[in-house]
Order: C-alpha cells, then sequence, then structure tokens
C-alpha cells in the first residue's frame, strides 16, 4: 500500500509541476513567434496594444490549487483505469452499473473514462467562467476525494485475488 500511496504523490508532484512549467512556455513561445502582432503574452499587465486594440491573448487566471488538481484527477483517472483493466484480467468484475457494459473492452473503457476526466474539467472550467470559483475548487475537490477512494478500493480489490 505503501509503494501506491508513493507513486500517487509522485504521480501528482510532477503533473501539477508540468502544468505550472507549461503556462509561461507556450506564452513566450507564441509572444516570440508573433512579436509584431501581438502585445506581450507574457506580461499580463499590458492588456493593450499601441492602436488600442484589446490582444486577443489573455494569460489565465487560476489559483494555484486548480492546476494542481486537474493534474491529480487525470493521474487519479488513468490510474483507477489501469488499476480497473489488471483487476479484470484476473478475474474480478466492475462494479459501477454504468461502466459494467463496456469494461470488457479496454479501449473503450479508457475512452470512456478518458471522456469523463476531460467532462470534470469542462464543467469545472464552466464554473470558473460564470464566476463561481470557489464552487469550481470544491467540484475539482470532491472529485479527486472520490477518485482517491475508487483507487484505494481497487488496489485492495487486486491484493485480495493476487
Amino acid at each position: 500500500m505503501f509503494r501506491y500511496l508513493t507513486v500517487a504523490v509522485i504521480g501528482f508532484v510532477m503533473t501539477a509541476s508540468s502544468v505550472f512549467a507549461e503556462d509561461h512556455a507556450i506564452a513566450t513561445a507564441i509572444d516570440n513567434a508573433f512579436p509584431s502582432t501581438t502585445s506581450s503574452i507574457t506580461n499580463s499587465d499590458q492588456k493593450e496594444s499601441a492602436n488600442n486594440e484589446v490582444s486577443p491573448f489573455k494569460k489565465p487566471e487560476r489559483p494555484w490549487p486548480l492546476p494542481a488538481l486537474y493534474g491529480s484527477s487525470a493521474f487519479l483517472q488513468g490510474y483507477d483505469t489501469y488499476l480497473t483493466i489488471a483487476a479484470l484480467k484476473r478475474g474480478a468484475s466492475e462494479v459501477n452499473p454504468i461502466l459494467k457494459p463496456i469494461s470488457g473492452n479496454p479501449v473503450a473503457f479508457i475512452a470512456v473514462k478518458a471522456g469523463l476526466t476531460a467532462a470534470s474539467f469542462v464543467g469545472t472550467e464552466r464554473l470558473w467562467k460564470d464566476n463561481h470559483r470557489l464552487s469550481a475548487v470544491a467540484l475539482m475537490v470532491a472529485s479527486n476525494a472520490v477518485m482517491v477512494v475508487v483507487t484505494a478500493h481497487n488496489v485492495a480489490v487486486l491484493q485480495r485475488i493476487k
């Protein structure tokens, strides 16, 4: 169990740190590629260009937990998918009635899990853009909490059937 927890924490930290690294790198690359057509993307204080036109590029304003929660959610969903497929190969059965019909097809199962992950991100982004920011963060915290419980259950099932 300690190994699984260690892997989960390392995966979370690596995913969250890469999210922060990408923001600046992408904005700088776009700013350098189109210096004549954009105002500074990386400088969020400068919102208007010399022609008094609003720049179409705006650095997203996110609290630090939200990208970290996205990363941990993606990691937990992927880990849950891996554990579920491994347990199914060893003779376990899917308990979730929604996923049970497709649990026999790993490609369809992975696609549905990826879609569910994307749907939670889209829902969170919609809440964020509609100024329900606390609800957006709460949704991702709740989603991650549920996935931690589900993943821990799958680890226990795999250990029982080994």
